[in-house]
């Protein structure tokens, strides 16, 4: 059995499962983001109630524990009682996040040295995610500040395989994809960068120039902010046709 974050939870073995009750996906979830550690009582109580639990939540919470033991633990992993309150033992190769982690972390290592090398990684990340973390599951405080750094971390990928593709000639290719990528982040400017270099050096300088212009306008409108200096300078340097201009210079 393989488990899937990054996006709505699914379980896969020879097919693709889902959990439809709302409480024992958020706790499943909840014990995969504390994988092999353990998670007490009261922080599971806190994620599936909030500040409202009922009067017999341990009960109940008691009740969906061996409810995800019977119906959605399989292979090698199972769900242990702890002295502080539960702890679920599995295999990291079987959940998504411990292969995002090193395929992150792997990227990262490389990302000045070996930026082919790099690049591979980090698309490898970016294509473990299927849409919204956790999508549908409430915003606790582990499953909210899981979603959020897993977030930050498709972010750092999209910025690094930007970064990569254009040192090594990739600009063509990689236009289409920084578009979709900055409609997604109107706001981060080292993707609205990465797309102007790419069109500039794709020869299509008026569209470049014309990026420039729309994420100045993005930026005062909703900041009340003009284009940080290396936004700006990138912008001198497509006016006056310098295609071999880098933005870390």
């Amino acid at each position: 059995m393989k488990y899937e974050l990054l996006g709505p939870l699914r379980l896969v073995d020879c097919e693709t499962h889902t959990i439809t009750a709302p409480k024992m996906e958020t706790l499943l979830a909840t014990l995969l983001i504390r994988a092999n550690q353990p998670v007490s009582t009261g922080e599971l109580i806190n994620e599936l109630w909030g500040d409202r639990p009922p009067r017999r939540a341990r009960a109940a919470l008691h009740v969906y524990v061996s409810q995800l033991r019977k119906n959605f633990v399989r292979g090698d992993a199972s769900i242990k009682t702890h002295a502080q309150g539960y702890l679920m033992e599995i295999d990291d190769s079987t959940v998504d996040v411990f292969h995002l982690q090193r395929l992150h972390t792997a990227g990262r290592a490389v990302l000045e040295a070996e930026p082919e090398s790099a690049l591979a990684s980090l698309q490898a990340a970016a294509r473990l995610y299927r849409g919204p973390v956790l999508a549908g599951i409430g915003d606790g405080l582990i499953v909210g500040a899981f979603a959020r750094w897993a977030e930050e971390v498709r972010l750092e990928c999209l910025e690094g395989i930007a970064d990569c593709a254009l040192r090594v000639g990739r600009h063509r290719e990689l236009v289409g994809a920084l578009s979709a990528w900055v409609n997604e982040y109107p706001l981060n400017e080292t993707l609205r960068e990465h797309l102007m270099l790419a069109l500039h050096r794709s020869g299509r300088r008026a569209e470049a120039l014309e990026a420039y212009h729309s994420a100045r306008r993005v930026l005062q409108e909703e900041l009340g902010l003009d284009p940080r200096d290396t936004m700006r300078r990138l912008q001198l340097a497509i006016l006056e046709a310098d295609t071999d201009y880098a933005i870390a210079s």
